[in-house]
């Protein structure tokens, strides 16, 4: 069986990957993007590995606070209207390699996270693939 699942994610407003091969977040490339939360700006990479809340950045993120992210390429904000089902909070969309996008809560400590196929069959064969499952 496998440990981890990595998710390959690009910015949904410029389609450039976000991953950074430089900088390791729990032992693989972590996701770089730019963040605001109130007058404070730095960089956040965050865990590529799905299900890991595990992130590293240069400015302090206070427990509950709402953060705005940007593309670290474009440097456009990457937000969508839907709003977390658990604390309301925007949800930050990214678009999966595969094929559908990967969305997370904007908001400190909040775990609310999901993920959408465009097309589940293809994403399961890429899957497989990926890690060694079924035929190549």
């Amino acid at each position: 069986m496998f440990d981890s699942i990595l998710l390959n994610v690009k910015c949904p407003v410029c389609g450039e990957s976000l991953m950074d091969n430089d900088n390791l977040i729990d032992q693989k490339p972590g996701i770089k993007l730019d963040l605001e939360i109130g007058n404070k700006k730095g960089t956040i990479r965050l865990s590529s590995i799905y299900g890991s809340y595990n992130y590293v950045c240069d400015i302090d993120i206070p427990e509950g606070e709402i953060a705005n992210f940007f593309c670290s390429h474009c440097k456009s904000q990457i937000v969508e209207e839907t709003k977390c089902k658990t604390c309301n909070a925007p949800l930050i969309p990214f678009n999966l390699d595969m094929g559908g996008k990967v969305s997370i809560c904007s908001r400190s400590g909040c775990k609310n996270h999901f993920v959408e196929f465009e097309d589940l069959s293809l994403a399961l064969k890429k899957f497989y693939q990926e890690y060694g499952f079924g035929e190549k």
